[in-house]
Order: C-alpha cells, then structure tokens, then sequence
C-alpha cells in the first residue's frame, strides 16, 4: 500500500493530469449520453447493431440486415435526424425494408476490432450498472478517451514538454466538442484518440532512444488499420516523416539513386532507426487495409454501389476543385462542420471553428519560419500537410470504392489529433506565450 508521503507525492504530480485526462472528459462525455437519448444521425444504429451481433451472427457482410433488436431500438429510441420515419414502437415484429435504407447493415465495410472489444465490455457495463444496452456501448467511447489523453500526457511528458501547454493542449483535445460528441456515442471513431496516442507513443520511444522499434510500430499499425481506415493516418504520416528524416540525414534524396548507395542507407543507423520504424507503420497499416478491403469485397453479399444508404451521397459533383475544398474539412478536428448541439450558439460555435482551425494550422506551420530545426519545427509542416494530403486520398478512394461526390468529414482527422496538438505544444517554448496559451485553451474547453 501506498504509504501517506507516497500518496502525497502521486496526487500532487497527478492531481491536474487525472482532472482534465479523467474526471472533466466523463463529466461532459455523460452528460452528453444522458442529453442524447435518440441515436445519432452518424451511423450509430448500424455501429451498435454491429456490436450486438458480432459475438452471436459473426462478423457482418455487405446485403447483410440490421437484426431485429436493432431494429426495435430504432423505432423506440428514435434517430436525431427530421423526416426519419419508423414503424411504431409497439408493433409486434419489425420488417427491414420498413425502414431508412432498407434496413441494411452498411456499416458492414468497417473492420471488426472496435466492436470485438466493445461488446464484450458492453455486456458487462449494462449487467453492473443497467445502463441498456445502447447506454452500454456508448460508455466505451469514455474509456478509449481516457486511455487516449492519459497517454497523450505521458508522451508529451516523454518529449519534455511543458507541463503547462501540454495540460492545455490535453484539456482542449478532451473536452472539444468534435471529441465529445463522438466519444458519446456508438462508433468506431471514438477510438481516434487512443490510436493516435498510439502512434505518437512509439514514434516518441524512437526518437528519444533512438533505436529501432519496427516491431512496435508493425503492432500498432495493424491495431489502429483494424479499428478504421481513418485510424491508420497518423501511422502514414508518422511513418512518411520518419522514412524522409532519415534519408535526408542520411545524405539526401541521392542516396536512393543506386542500389548500392540503398543498401548502405538501408544500413545506417538513421535506417535503422527512424527507417526501419518508418517502414514498419506504413507495410503494417496497408498491408492490412488492403487485406480487410479484399475480405469485405469478397464477402459481399451486394455491391457498395447498389446499397440504398449511399445514394443521398451521389448527388455532388466529382471534379479537381471539389476533392482540394473538401480535403480541407481535415483541418477542422476540434469542431467540424456539424453542430450536433442544439443548445450551443451558432454564433459562438462558429467562432470556435475559426479558432481551432487557426490554431492547429499556425501551430504547426511555425516550424516553416524557425532557424533552429528542432524536432516539432520539422513535424509540424509535414503534419499539417500529411494531414491535407490524407484528406484527398479519402476524397478520391470515396469516389472510386463507392461513386460518392468527395465527402471529407472533420471526423475522419480524430486520429491525427493528438500528434497536430503535441506539434503545437512543442512549439510554444516561451514562457510569456505559454501561459496566454494556457488561458486561451482553458477559455475554448471551458465552453463544453
């Protein structure tokens, strides 16, 4: 047992990581899921009918239908989104096709380990405490955000950040209101956080003992690709920085000219390193994007083309200026474009909008202009454009898996959130900056 000094000394270096890591984040995540009985217009009913069937119907395909217990849920419970309509709660039975998109499980392309995880959990949650079990699920985005941000903190601590902004930074990430919301209901996005800590964390042990840690990177990869697509971006962006960093410490883009001028690079200890790290994020998170899209392909009861829930999608048209305007809604993490509030100033969210966006893009901009090219001077410029870059690879893989107009969501960047916060809490080195900082961030997460 801890002695009293031992538990003095913990509180005392912990008491601020555990408020806005822990306590702050399920205060407002709850207060959320007990504001928003209905389930949300992302796609919640078919991620929660995912969780209940996986363990007793297996894993779901393309054509497959949304199980008759979800079905009861949505006509129940209701989705918050005008014009839905549903058989009445109390039919006796209920057919799919008597509902929005013919009742089919689209959400069947997402791979399985989210929902692996989640019902499990799930199950036990609703038998503890008789939460339901949507209620249930829903406490598992809770979960994975305080795994996230306590890691995030650790690694910051890792990178000897300040204290100060890296609490700021934390509380801003934890308590956003994009965050929020999509940690406080059923969804794989909630685990974007956790995923991107992930990431960071090994990415930080490579660089701070500077020796390969390829193995790491290879688990990490496959866990977060697993959990969604989306998740597998800061492993891309991390792994192409790192790869660059150590061809470029290595002599340049001249050492890939010749097979011999390689394999001495492949050698050398930046190889070794950040390389072979590198290599490893990106072999493992598209090696196994690319075997769950042949499984889902394969699979497939129906096309993605032919499902009903897709078609409002087709509507927008596909050309160049579209995918670079939509690629830019991935600076838009803390916020987004969608308000799912109705309690929240328009005005006042808007303002917020502009703020968070500014703030991660000057953030990590600023390395363009620094002499001195620390780590995060470099890390900065090659996220913010990593990040832009990934938003057009969704655009285009959107238009090309499923003939849908470029639909890039704020959403889809969660991932890449913790490493654009850590990049601009590295950045603010001054002390008369660090606290205005301070005080704006507290002011933005006051807010929620």
């Amino acid at each position: 047992m801890l002695s009293a000094g031992q538990l003095t000394s913990f509180l005392k270096k912990w008491w601020l990581p555990l408020l806005f890591c822990v306590v702050l984040p399920t205060a407002v995540v709850g207060s959320v899921i007990q504001r928003h009985s209905q389930f949300s217009p992302i796609d919640e009913q078919a991620h929660f009918d995912y969780v209940e069937r996986l363990y007793s119907h297996g894993v779901p395909v393309l054509g497959d239908r949304l199980l008759p217990s979800t079905l009861r849920e949505i006509a129940c419970r209701g989705t918050a989104l005008p014009g839905i309509v549903t058989p009445p709660c109390e039919s006796a039975t209920f057919t799919a096709k008597d509902f929005p998109g013919e009742g089919y499980q689209y959400q069947a392309q997402q791979p399985p380990l989210y929902y692996a995880f989640t019902a499990p959990i799930a199950k036990l949650v609703e038998k503890v405490v008789g939460l339901g079990p949507v209620g249930s699920a829903r406490v598992i985005g809770v979960l994975l955000l305080i795994a996230g941000l306590l890691l995030s903190w650790h690694v910051a601590m890792m990178m000897k950040i300040s204290r100060l902004t890296s609490l700021a930074g934390i509380a801003v990430m934890g308590l956003s209101p994009t965050v929020v919301y999509y940690s406080s209901i059923v969804t794989n996005d909630s685990a974007g956080i956790l995923c991107g800590a992930l990431v960071c964390y090994v990415a930080a042990r490579t660089h701070i003992e500077q020796k390969s840690f390829v193995r790491h990177a290879v688990v990490v990869g496959i866990i977060c690709a697993f959990v969604k697509s989306v998740c597998a971006l800061p492993a891309l962006v991390l792994g192409g920085l790192f790869i660059a960093l150590s061809i470029q410490r290595a002599g340049g883009i001249a050492v890939m000219k010749t097979k011999q001028s390689r394999q001495l690079w492949w050698k050398s200890h930046t190889a070794q390193t950040y390389g072979r790290t590198g290599v490893g994020f990106i072999v493992a998170v598209t090696a196994s994007s690319l075997l769950w899209a042949l499984f889902m392909r394969f699979s497939a009861g129906v096309s993605p083309l032919d499902l009903p829930t897709f078609q409002v999608l087709r509507a927008r048209p596909t050309n160049l200026g579209v995918i670079l305007s939509e690629a830019t809604n991935m600076l838009y993490p803390l916020t987004g474009l969608y308000n799912p509030f109705q309690f929240w100033n328009q005005d006042v969210y808007n303002l917020l909008n502009s703020v968070g966006a500014f703030t991660l893009v000057a953030g990590c901009a600023a390395g363009i202009v620094i002499s001195k090219r620390t780590w995060w001077s470099i890390a900065g410029p090659v996220a913010l454009g990593g990040t832009y870059i990934c938003g057009i690879g969704i655009a285009v893989t959107g238009w090309w898996v499923y003939r849908i107009g470029p639909d890039v969501v704020s959403r889809y960047a969660l991932s890449l959130l913790p490493l654009l916060v850590l990049i601009v809490c590295a950045g603010i080195q001054r002390a008369t900056a660090q606290k205005v900082f301070a005080v704006g961030a507290f002011a933005f997460s006051a807010m929620s």
